[in-house]
């Protein structure tokens, strides 16, 4: 059985780590990132099935998958229209299991 769904840097999901349990429900307010917990776990299995080039293609590439947030040090306060990455970019999805 899959114990713990881990997201990094994909779409509204900056970093988490989910332990899973038979059923696990999720709730949230409205843009609190559950259709990004939903689109991941499509991503990872599209990925599983097909290879992990074409289903991010089928995502609209990285720029359709990375975090859409601000980068580190952003102002917290003032409109934003869009910021340029200086970074490198990272997209890590993952499951653990307690299989041996």
């Amino acid at each position: 059985m899959l114990t713990t769904l881990a997201i990094e840097g994909y779409r509204s999901i900056r970093s988490l780590v989910l332990p899973l349990s038979p059923l696990t429900v999720v709730t949230g307010a409205n843009g609190s990132g559950k259709s990004s917990l939903y689109r991941s776990l499509r991503l990872l299995g599209a990925a599983a099935r097909e290879g992990a080039i074409r289903a991010l293609a089928a995502e609209g590439g990285f720029p359709g998958t990375l975090w859409a947030g601000p980068e580190a040090g952003a102002p917290t306060s003032g409109p934003v229209q869009g910021t340029v990455r200086k970074g490198p970019i990272a997209l890590r999805l993952g499951f653990g299991s307690d299989a041996a």
